[in-house]
């Protein structure tokens, strides 16, 4: 246990158990552990322990804190020792063997009960399990799995699934390495209990072999998962059988039983008899046949109400992809780039007539990238932005002439605007959207308008860029309105009705996602804060089918494991935005449906009235196509059902005719003046709704904020408020053009400093501050009052986490480092920079990167043992020949190092040395030999010790590993022994300091010179009773002290006083002016916790100074001391003066 958890079991006991606990049984076992503890928590409060052992009121309170101290850390303390060790096997999990009470964990198993998974192992028979042990998995935990069965196909089931979403993630390779094809990357909660995210949650592995590959940061864990394999099977939504029972495998390939279908026979082909009884269809042998006015695979979805369907193409399919930019042009939807693990092309076309998939083969054009925009314009796609390889955000535009069918990069170098490059576009963004504005009178007008993203410079963004398509032209907006709050991976969809772009979610600074919805008038360039929405979320749709109703899809809704402890990765999830009543309606999808709807970092298209959602991610990335069809107002006859129905379309009620229409038979300009449509259902105010508006309003902190949202809020001089003012007297603020200008406001919003001093607004409006990272408005608007400790110019700000290009540079800069992708990326940010599980391995920490700086390619041989070799999923151990354990970790897989990516021959590494998932028998590190065929070094040789020859000697440093060398240590005969792999040495005198205990520790009043054997004493001061305690963890190598004084009063005896809580030895000196050699006085005398006193007579001993020399000198030396204890010791002339 270390010392952090026994302050909280301390803390937890002194709370509720206020008891008293017989604790001597305890004492003597854990009495190391307990010293070890209290030392480490004085090494935490500092020096000034010391001084408050000279306090005398405090002792008391002191005693009585360290009893309960000591009773707490045994009692709690013994308990977590017996707990550690094992009587029999059954106490290791069945994952290891018990060995002189504790437990040998087998290869993949580690933990004092081997209860979590751990390093890499082979499996080689036909089915298995793999799951990551008992309970909730380990926190930093990394396990691989290699499961081989060659010219087989492996099929890997899930029954069960709940990580951390987009922080614990689970690998799946087609193959026996990381480089192989990656199938799927799970995360988050997928399947526990009836949850499920698909139907059939398997992955299939053609290659002949499947490395499953596990890793959990260090901060929550959550249960993990359970999986099961089996070789050549068929699929199934059943573990351990084929065709989930329902049919019979023949090569891999289900043929279904009578009835039911679907690859793996999951599917009822006639679900509910189809509604027979209902007269909503028949039963054929082919499934449903639905009548008039129903759809869906058992006929319950109503046409009129809206509906879902799959649709299945024709021949090929995509790789699937997400991030993906898609547009539709003519009769084709169009698909570029997105992220596909490295499998799909830059283009694809979908024939929506034909129903077949095309592949654009081009032999010039821009890399593949995820997370960028697409418009089209005319006849060309644009795309802007996105994550391009481990480069990260690119500020790159490129056009694709669909007739011409070329690319074109029409990237223009930013010009300075405001007097810097820094927000000037067109900027590095990732996670942006692009909406196509466009003038009927002015072509020129013309333009995509960019909105948020985040950008590694600037983090997240709260902009609005806008490039003119006639002109070539970027411009930055300054927009008014609300104060934003800028994301990545939000919506902005443009509604023609209302004239507006409609802007939610998105994952924003801090990692939260957002429930904000706000519409952004292009033409005004005004800000409004709408309804929040029900939920949150980054990564989905939403598109206006239909006038001023907009369809959300999917997404991601995870917010923070700490605050809810599993919310849904991957939403399947429909919701409706009535852009008319600003309110938000959820929208039924149908449970018997072909396809799996949970997903994120889909696309949206619409055709032909009709929405298109295609790909996405819900642990491997999707190709199919997803139709949902738009029912209609006219069956709903009364003015209730008709207002609060959303079919996909906006209905209203036609009071004069006494029908309901959509509302996209009404032009806008007369919707408000006509007194004969009801838009939206009677919202008569209840308390629940009052209170909410009453808390929403107070929220708001300035003018701009409390009147530029639809919460009906007014600013009044005590600030915001509901409707009226408190006071009833004041005239309220009602809208924009009233409140007062105050750039301030905006200052909140931004979150990095460059950004802070780069929007655009006013010299000084806003300042960075250091402390608080946050981005404040000045307390003075005057560039003359300037404020302590925080940043004024963009000049001064610090380097951005994307600027470092080293794991080193990058973790002592309080940012994160991905070690597979050789990216460093801004805490943040992680999830936006690595919303797909690309970054298999991270770190914050120095000293956990796996390369120095300039070697982040060769970082398998960071490792300098099999052991630490094999548990990266990169990396395989070459062992040398030799049979001493010498080797080299290399990059490869189970079949061998690839040594093509190092430029090394073939012979480099013969297959009979290479180790994937094993290491050799004989693991000495060159410094010895094993006996015959065992494991057991013979005896170690070049001054190393332990079972694998694996350290040094007592009285040598260095690191043995591997071939490495051992040296004796160097202290100045202070030590016998030092740190074991730095050369410290540990100084046996208290008092000595220095790495080779060369110095006295002048600053707590040791003086002498240690110089080849000298000695440093403790200046005792007359008339003084000093307390030493000896209990702090760095005091336990010591095994002597020395003091030293001289009297100063000629005319007084000298009395001397000593007592050692633990027994210790002392010698006692004298020596005089005169005189160079020491004279004993006592020698070999015992210290312990009776005092030792001894009197020295002024008429036998001259004291005083001549001058600054004193006539005589006492030297103690105390000896075999044990620490922990206490020393007192004093020599007093003046009794009635002692302290």
């Amino acid at each position: 246990m270390n010392t952090i958890l026994y302050y909280k079991l301390i803390i937890r006991i002194a709370k509720h158990q206020p008891k008293v606990y017989n604790i001597s049984c305890c004492i003597s076992y854990c009495s190391f552990s307990i010293e070890l503890a209290i030392g480490q928590m004085f090494d935490s409060i500092g020096s000034k322990y010391d001084q408050m052992c000279l306090i005398p009121f405090k002792s008391k309170y002191r005693r009585k804190w360290l009893l309960l101290l000591l009773g707490a850390v045994v009692f709690v303390g013994c308990f977590a020792v017996a707990d550690s060790k094992c009587s029999s096997e059954e106490d290791c999990s069945g994952h290891g063997i018990c060995l002189n009470d504790t437990c040998v964990c087998n290869d993949g198993w580690q933990g004092v009960q081997c209860q979590y998974c751990g390093g890499k192992v082979r499996l080689g028979t036909s089915n298995g399990t793999i799951y990551d042990g008992f309970g909730n998995y380990s926190l930093g935990t990394k396990c691989s799995w290699l499961i081989d069965a060659p010219n087989s196909t492996i099929t890997i089931h899930l029954q069960e699934f709940a990580t951390e979403c987009g922080w614990d993630h689970l690998y799946i390779f087609d193959g026996d390495s990381v480089n192989s094809p990656l199938l799927a990357v799970f995360s988050g909660l997928m399947y526990k209990d009836s949850y499920k995210i698909r139907q059939v949650p398997e992955v299939v592995a053609q290659s002949g072999a499947a490395l499953v590959h596990f890793f959990s940061d260090d901060a929550f864990n959550m249960s993990g998962f359970n999986i099961t394999y089996r070789i050549n099977a068929c699929p199934s939504n059943v573990s351990g059988v084929d065709c989930s029972g329902n049919g019979v495998c023949i090569d891999g390939v289900c043929t279904c039983d009578g009835h039911w279908t679907g690859t793996a026979c999951h599917l009822e082909k006639c679900p509910g008899n189809c509604g027979r009884s209902e007269g909503r269809g028949t039963c054929t042998e082919h499934g449903c046949k639905c009548k008039g006015g129903f759809k869906g695979k058992d006929c319950s979805q109503v046409t009129v109400n809206g509906y879902w369907e799959s649709v299945q193409p024709n021949g090929f399919i995509p790789p699937g992809s997400a991030s993906h930019g898609a547009v539709v042009w003519k009769d084709s939807l169009y698909v570029i780039s997105g992220e596909s693990y490295n499998k799909g092309s830059m283009l694809y076309t979908y024939d929506f007539n034909g129903h077949v998939w095309e592949t654009a083969h081009l032999t010039h054009g821009p890399q593949m990238r995820y997370a960028h925009s697409t418009v089209l314009y005319g006849d060309k796609l644009f795309i802007y932005g996105g994550i391009v390889g481990n480069r990260g955000p690119t500020s790159e535009l490129w056009a694709f002439d669909i007739n011409a069918k070329s690319w074109e990069n029409i990237t223009v170098r930013p010009v300075s605007c405001n007097g810097s490059y820094l927000l000037c576009g067109p900027l590095r963004v990732a996670g942006h959207t692009a909406t196509l504005v466009t003038n009927v009178k002015n072509s020129m007008a013309d333009r995509m308008i960019v909105i948020f993203g985040h950008s590694p410079l600037l983090g997240y963004l709260n902009i609005v860029q806008e490039y003119y398509f006639r002109t070539g032209e970027w411009h930055i907006v300054k927009p008014s309105g609300f104060p934003v709050k800028g994301g990545y991976g939000h919506t902005a969809a443009w509604d023609k009705y209302t004239g507006k772009i409609y802007v939610y979610g998105g994952s924003t600074s801090k990692q939260t996602l957002s429930t904000n919805l706000y519409s952004y008038d292009p033409h005004s360039q005004i800000w409004t804060l709408l309804a929040d929405a029900p939920s949150a979320r980054f990564l989905h749709s939403a598109t206006f089918v239909n006038p001023a109703l907009m369809l959300v899809f999917g997404g991601n809704m995870h917010n923070g494991t700490s605050n809810n402890g599993g919310t849904k990765c991957y939403s399947s999830e429909m919701m409706a935005y009535d852009a008319i009543c600003d309110t938000w309606h959820s929208i039924a999808a149908p449970d018997q449906i072909q396809s799996d709807l949970a997903r994120y970092g889909h696309s949206a298209s619409v055709f032909k009235g009709s929405l298109y959602i295609y790909g996405g991610f819900d642990g491997q990335m999707l190709s199919d196509i997803i139709r949902y069809r738009s029912g209609g107002c006219e069956h709903l006859v009364n003015q209730q059902a008709c207002l609060g129905t959303r079919p996909g379309v906006k209905c209203v009620w036609d009071q004069k005719n006494a029908k309901c229409i959509n509302v996209k038979t009404i032009r806008r300009q007369l919707l408000n003046k006509n007194s004969d449509v009801s838009k939206c259902p009677d919202t008569r105010l209840r308390m629940d709704t009052l209170f909410k508006s009453l808390e929403d309003c107070g929220l708001f902190e300035d003018c701009t904020s409390c009147v530029q949202n639809t919460r009906d809020c007014v600013w009044c001089p005590s600030g915001c408020s509901y409707k009226y003012c408190n006071d009833g007297n004041s005239s309220a603020v009602l809208s924009l053009d009233k409140c007062p200008a105050d750039p301030r406001i905006y200052c909140k919003e931004l979150n990095t400093c460059n950004a802070c001093h780069s929007h655009g607004i006013p010299n000084y409006t806003c300042n960075w501050s250091r402390y608080l990272l946050q981005c404040k408005p000045s307390i003075a608007h005057n560039p003359n009052k300037l404020i302590l400790n925080q940043v004024h110019t963009s000049t001064y700000c610090p380097r951005v986490c994307a600027e470092f290009t080293s794991c080193q540079s990058c973790t002592e800069d309080e940012c994160i480092w991905c070690q597979n992708e050789g990216r460093c990326v801004d805490k943040n940010a992680y999830t936006s920079s690595f919303p797909y599980g690309q970054c298999r391995d991270w770190t914050t920490e120095s000293s956990k990167c796996r390369s120095r700086g300039s070697e982040e390619e060769s970082q398998c041989s960071f490792y300098s043992t099999c052991a630490q070799c094999r548990d990266d999923p990169a990396c395989g151990w070459c062992d040398d020949g030799s049979r001493t354990g010498l080797g080299k970790c290399m990059p490869g897989g189970y079949a061998g190092p690839t040594l093509h990516t190092q430029s090394l021959p073939s012979s480099t590494c013969p297959s009979e040395r290479w180790h994937f998932t094993t290491c050799p028998v004989c693991q000495c590190n060159g410094h010895a030999s094993c006996k015959g065929n065992s494991s057991m070094c013979l005896p170690c040789k070049d001054l190393t010790d332990g079972a694998h020859c694996d350290r040094c000697m007592p009285g040598y440093w260095g690191s043995p590993v591997n071939g490495g060398k051992c040296q004796p240590c160097e202290c100045n005969g202070q030590a016998t022994q030092c740190h074991p792999e730095t050369g410290k040495c540990y100084c046996t005198t208290k008092g000595v300091v220095g790495d080779h205990c060369q110095n006295c520790d002048k600053y707590n009043h040791y003086f002498g010179d240690p110089i080849n054997n000298g000695l440093c004493y403790y200046e005792v001061t007359m008339n003084y009773q000093f307390t030493f305690n000896l209990s702090k963890k760095a005091d336990l190598q010591y095994k002597q002290i020395n003091f030293r004084v001289s009297p100063d009063q000629p005319n007084l005896d000298t009395d001397f006083y000593i007592k050692c809580s633990v027994p210790a030895l002392m010698n006692l000196t004298m020596k005089t002016a005169n005189t160079k050699e020491e004279s004993s006085i006592f020698t070999g005398q015992s210290c312990s916790n009776e005092p030792f006193r001894a009197k020295f007579a002024k008429s036998q001993y001259k004291f005083g100074y001549l001058n600054v020399v004193p006539f005589t000198t006492f030297q103690v030396y105390l000896y075999d001391i044990q620490p922990p204890l206490l020393i007192q010791v004093a020599f007093i002339q003046n009794p009635q003066k002692l302290r």
